[in-house]
């Protein structure tokens, strides 16, 4: 599985379902197949069907990924799918309508850093913990930031016809890498560090 570059490890206090060095705030290769396929959809004009087989080839999902990443978008109503020889998918609602937020939220399993922020869970240690209020204000800020991100301005500003055509062949994106640590394992590398 493939991190994205949000993931935040911390030390959280007994009794939270995250443990310490669990990863936090984890979006995975869901969220960004997600967004992919977000955009190819949003990006058809009229509300045009488009065949998941054409998905895969524009965006480089693999098609297995892509089936269990299409069901939960559909299962949360951001996928309109159409059975039969004409049938394909799209844009479940308005993509004015849909958040960033939205959309990762509907394909990855936990996107709550810590159980004190979790709408659905609360923290037994909410009333002792230090970092209460500082998790509140980093996690509401990250959301209000996804919240306040549609599908339509994405697709508008970053959705160029050059990017979705398949000729240029496979693009993946890849995992983030930490910078601190990238500086760290190339002095390991060349042995400047010991």
């Amino acid at each position: 599985m493939y991190s994205f570059p949000l993931n935040i490890n911390a030390s959280c206090s007994p009794g939270t379902d995250v443990r310490p060095g669990d990863t936090i705030v984890n979006l995975t290769s869901r969220s960004r197949y997600a967004l992919k396929i977000m955009l190819d959809l949003a990006h058809c004009p009229n509300d045009e069907l488009v065949r998941r087989q054409d998905i895969v080839k524009r965006q480089g999902i693999p098609s297995k990924y892509l089936d269990q990443i299409l069901v939960r978008l559909r299962r949360e109503g951001l996928v309109e799918s159409v059975r039969g020889r004409t049938g394909g998918y799209r844009v479940g609602r308005n993509p004015h309508d849909i958040s960033v937020w939205e959309v990762f939220r509907a394909v990855e399993d936990g996107i709550y850093p810590v159980a004190c922020v979790d709408e659905h869970q609360a923290c037994s240690f909410v009333d002792a913990c230090v970092a209460n209020e500082p998790w509140q204000e980093i996690f509401s800020t990250l959301r209000r930031s996804l919240e306040g991100m549609n599908l339509a301005a994405l697709e508008e500003r970053f959705a160029k016809q050059n990017k979705m055509c398949p000729l240029g062949g496979v693009r993946e994106c890849r995992p983030g890498r930490e910078p601190l640590r990238l500086v760290a394992d190339d002095l390991d590398r060349h042995g400047v560090r010991s």
